[in-house]
């Protein structure tokens, strides 16, 4: 009973309690009145040395819950995992042919790793003190194939960011397509509307040559071949 994890979350570090109001005032004021040389005041206070942020790491790695990571984000190998490479390195550079050797890199350990279960579970069944080896070596095919697949990351990535661009193309085409035939469609109704007015215009031309003079007019073209007369 005594491995077994007593609360959920850790306790917090010791040095947590010189974090109080008093000390990061104190810590204010030291900044304020010694300026950048406040910082070796702090660290040689013992109270206030904790409130002094700490240097930026200056190693290739880190250690965090147990375990070391690496700051700079890289692809581990095998090798620098500490685990057998099943599958050779690839001599094309080409991502065609790369591509079809790592397919048939993954169907062999796939097989591989079918026939390593049939035999785990044969040794479970007459030898069970040498089931050990089996699973070792099914952890080691198992970490292969992850490793081979995690290589695809990239090129996952770049044809998943090919895939959205091309959706993002098409979509903006169909949506230049509905505003160009839109446009049309307007410009077919004002021209519609246009032919209209003038339809209308001939109309009312026909209409006032074709319609009997009025009095008004009689009486002008009498004025007019008097005048002429004289």
């Amino acid at each position: 009973m005594s491995d077994l994890i007593s609360s959920l979350y850790p306790p917090p570090p010791p040095y947590v309690r010189f974090f109080t109001a008093e000390n990061v005032q104190r810590a204010a004021e030291l900044r304020r009145q010694h300026g950048p040389d406040a910082e070796k005041l702090l660290s040689e206070t013992k109270d206030l040395r904790f409130l002094v942020p700490p240097l930026p790491p200056n190693k290739p790695q880190y250690r965090s819950f147990g375990d070391i990571w690496n700051f700079e984000d890289k692809f581990i190998t095998l090798e620098e995992s500490g685990i057998q490479q099943l599958y050779e390195e690839a001599e094309n550079v080409e991502e065609e042919t790369f591509t079809v050797e790592r397919i048939e890199e993954l169907k062999k350990m796939t097989k591989s790793l079918l026939l390593n279960f049939l035999e785990f579970t044969g040794l479970l069944a007459k030898n069970p003190a040498l089931a050990h080896v089996k699973i070792e070596q099914i952890r080691v095919i198992l970490i292969n194939l992850h490793h081979l697949l995690n290589s695809y990351r990239l090129h996952q990535s770049r044809e998943g960011l090919i895939l959205k661009m091309e959706e993002k193309i098409r979509n903006d085409r169909e949506t230049i397509q509905k505003i160009e035939n839109t446009c049309l469609q307007v410009e077919e109704r004002i021209r519609s509307l246009v032919w209209r007015e003038k339809d209308v215009e001939f109309e009312q031309v026909d209409n006032s040559q074709n319609a009997e003079p009025s009095r008004e007019q009689i009486v002008e073209s009498v004025r007019q071949s008097v005048l002429e007369g004289a």
